[in-house]
């Protein structure tokens, strides 16, 4: 009997197949198997905090005492969500964002990374005119997840950003403006804070990049996932406001519930509408349980006592001492090291500038050891030019115990202790 041939694929298969960050972050969370040894560093899941789990717990029992179970379990929505659940977004997330907000400017999804599948490809690729629109990222690295949405090769364009220190082991990246070049571009889009380095883009940095955006008429993505009003792990920065030319993603999943699968989407009427034709195409309908849940948080304005009261001091907390964990290690074993400032989200960015493998050796050496790091090559799409940072930096998740935090710092800072090169 003759072999099996594999089925002609598309171009966008093959590179969907290729190797991808976004797929080996979240397989690496979906398949630890819970030894005691694991230190799980890399994903993104947001801490297990008591306060906030007993506030969603409530939810579930309302949930389940309510008339409207049969429904939750039992119908479904709309493609973006029905319009009672979007009048209620619209009107309790306007005072928040400045603006006066209606259904029409509210669309969800299931998850906001769901969402930017769609946003970056309805402006990116090839154009109606025959022209090919490229998707800018203003500043790298950016979110890993980003990387891939793309249905045509070689979508994204970024620059190198300014390197800035600001002290002792610690820098951050800055916005390049010498080379912000719009000339090839469909959309701009950016993290606030950004994932990995809890990088925040001033409001006059933004609106910088908007003057230049609103002259030819493109529209600018940023993603809240980890911002105002929820979370709302910004530092000392300015919360975003919505306005016209802006599309908002915010997220339930950096609240303590990426389980649920909600992203919420504001923008104008027209975006949202060709946005329903997508999600009818690509989902059939939002998931219910994350839109009734929200329904219960806004209705009773939980969010903005849960993010202030509960999840930034949480935050800020587990920051600050992974920080001096991290340090610790680092100078008791001699290692170079510098971390980006961690002005928001709950990540660590860190680079090792005599690091004599690369980073995705690092982190296969880390994996070898049950250390789960994510590399840093992957947060650079579209990135031409040549650029130490993307393969001495690594992203760290801070949201662990301080147990496993230490048991992590420990480890990494004898693997690159003994992989540091004495020049580079």
């Amino acid at each position: 009997m003759a072999p099996m041939m594999d089925s002609p694929s598309s171009l966008w298969a093959n590179r969907l197949r290729q190797n991808q960050g976004i797929r080996s972050l979240m397989e690496d969370l979906g398949q630890v198997t819970g030894h005691p040894d694991e230190i799980l560093l890399g994903g993104g899941n947001p801490a297990h905090i008591p306060e906030a789990e007993a506030i969603f717990a409530d939810c579930f029992r309302e949930l389940a005492s309510d008339p409207c179970l049969s429904a939750l379990l039992g119908d479904y929505q709309a493609p973006i969500g029905n319009d009672r659940f979007r009048s209620l977004a619209a009107e309790s997330l306007s005072p928040h964002l400045g603006a006066r907000l209606t259904k029409d400017n509210i669309a969800f999804f299931n998850g906001s990374q769901n969402a930017y599948s769609y946003l970056l490809n309805i402006h990116s690729g090839k154009m109606k005119d025959g022209s090919f629109k490229k998707i800018l990222l203003p500043i790298v690295p950016e979110y890993i997840g980003y990387a891939d949405q793309s249905i045509e090769a070689d979508a994204f364009l970024a620059t190198k950003p300014e390197v800035i220190p600001t002290g002792n082991h610690r820098f951050r990246y800055g916005l390049n403006k010498t080379d912000f070049d719009l000339s090839e571009i469909g959309c701009v889009a950016l993290s606030r804070p950004t994932n990995p380095t809890g990088n925040i883009l001033s409001n006059a940095d933004i609106e910088w990049m908007e003057e230049k955006t609103k002259k030819q008429n493109l529209p600018l993505f940023i993603d809240l996932a980890y911002g105002n009003p929820f979370p709302n792990l910004i530092g000392s920065e300015e919360p975003i406001h919505y306005k016209e030319g802006r599309t908002l993603s915010l997220s339930f999943s950096k609240i303590g519930l990426p389980g649920v699968r909600l992203g919420i989407v504001v923008s104008n009427p027209d975006t949202i509408e060709t946005l329903s034709s997508y999600a009818a195409v690509g989902n059939l309908a939002v998931g219910n349980l994350g839109v009734y849940m929200m329904e219960i948080l806004f209705r009773k304005d939980i969010l903005t006592n849960l993010a202030k009261n509960v999840l930034r001091p949480f935050y800020d907390k587990k920051r600050e001492l992974a920080v001096s964990i991290f340090e610790s290690e680092f100078q008791k074993r001699g290692v170079e090291y510098e971390i980006h400032e961690p002005m928001g989200g709950f990540f660590l960015w860190i680079r090792f500038p005599k690091l004599s493998v690369t980073n995705h050796k690092l982190y296969h050496l880390c994996k070898d050891k049950r250390l789960f790091i994510v590399s840093g090559h992957y947060f650079f799409p579209g990135l031409n030019s040549d650029f130490s940072h993307t393969q001495d930096c690594i992203r760290l998740t801070y949201c662990r115990p301080e147990e496993e935090l230490a048991r992590g710092a420990h480890i990494l800072s004898e693997i690159v202790a003994s992989h540091q090169a004495k020049s580079k």
